[in-house]
């Protein structure tokens, strides 16, 4: 290992707050990770519970910091007791890992999300979301090398020099947004939300320094409309725009859906799309759906400058979605018209 990448690897040890817009969890499928987006996106979905998985990884090219990214989510609907009460509660679970570089510069957090969605009228609907949870930070010196350790060559036995006693920093960490859809039937909709995360702006220093290490808040927009173009064809759209302190980021693109068997009980669908992370590189992407799981792959391809250091490869993306649909009384139905 060279000085200079001996020199870089030191600095974003010791100064964490140089990785921070890297280390916020970052996906291309970011739509199936709604509490990721927006916590007022707790409960919108037809059904009653939805499950969600996201694995990513980046870049696969040797002496290049690797990241792995996975999410979990769980969100549920409270139905009223009353069909004349209008709205409703919703509560949801999310669980972030993210890890990166030969230090395990890892994230872990554990977060609860509630929402309350109120009806306007039968096709607009105004949802608020709160987040809050736990997290934490931290790292291993296991696999790092330093100065001191080379001399003529290198040699694991000699002293690092580094007093690195502290790899871990846990804290509390709270997010809010607001979601608002409008819904024609089922697969004409539109979503479009707000929401900012870190707003707490946890303290993220490893060690005691009279600099204060604050997380930024990440500010993020999304849109999602979803059209019926013909009886067996949609078109669905994703937009995303988020932005933490220098760091902006823009994501859009879209699906065509198919649907391949509309048999009650057999339903089949296949979803093709791309989409397109400006400046930075380009994601086709594939998806099927059978009854009320959904499935996904993408893959980023890189169109930035980096692009000659990793030979234009990006990352795989996995995402498993299901959803839970229970029968309900008319009256349930009166109070919950999500579609």
């Amino acid at each position: 290992m060279s000085s200079i990448r001996r020199f870089i690897l030191l600095f974003v040890i010791s100064n964490i707050h140089f990785s921070l817009n890297g280390q916020d969890i970052h996906h291309s499928q970011f739509y199936t990770a709604p509490l990721n987006l927006n916590p007022g996106l707790t409960g919108i979905f037809n059904g009653d519970q939805r499950l969600a998985l996201n694995y990513r990884r980046q870049w696969f090219v040797e002496d290049i910091v690797r990241y792995m990214t996975l999410t979990g989510s769980y969100d549920i609907k409270f139905y009223p007791k009353k069909w004349t009460t209008k709205g409703h509660w919703n509560a949801g679970l999310l669980f972030n890992y993210d890890q990166a570089g030969d230090s395990k510069l890892g994230l872990a957090n554990l977060s609860l999300s509630l929402a309350y969605t109120y009806p306007i009228s039968r096709q607009n609907l105004i949802s608020v979301g709160v987040l809050g949870g736990f997290s934490q930070r931290r790292f291993k010196t296991d696999e790092l090398q330093w100065d001191a350790q080379w001399v003529d060559n290198f040699d694991p036995n000699r002293p690092t020099g580094e007093n690195l006693s502290n790899t871990s920093n846990q804290y509390f960490d709270g997010g809010a947004g607001i979601n608002y859809r409008w819904q024609k039937s089922s697969r004409t909709k539109i979503d479009f939300g707000v929401g900012a995360y870190h707003l707490t702006k946890p303290e993220q220093k490893f060690f005691d320094q009279s600099l204060s290490i604050k997380l930024p808040i990440r500010i993020n927009f999304n849109l999602l409309p979803s059209f019926k173009i013909a009886n067996s064809f949609d078109l669905l759209l994703h937009g995303q725009y988020q932005q933490q302190q220098a760091y902006r980021e823009m994501v859009f693109g879209a699906y065509g859906k198919v649907y391949v068997n509309h048999k009650r009980g057999k339903e089949l669908n296949l979803l093709l799309g791309i989409a397109s992370r400006l400046e930075d590189a380009i994601v086709p992407k594939i998806a099927v759906e059978y009854k009320t799981w959904y499935a996904g792959f993408s893959y980023d391809i890189t169109t930035s400058g980096f692009k000659n250091i990793v030979n234009s490869q990006g990352g795989p993306e996995f995402s498993l979605m299901y959803i839970l649909v229970k029968a309900h009384p008319l009256t349930v139905l009166k109070s919950c018209p999500i579609f």
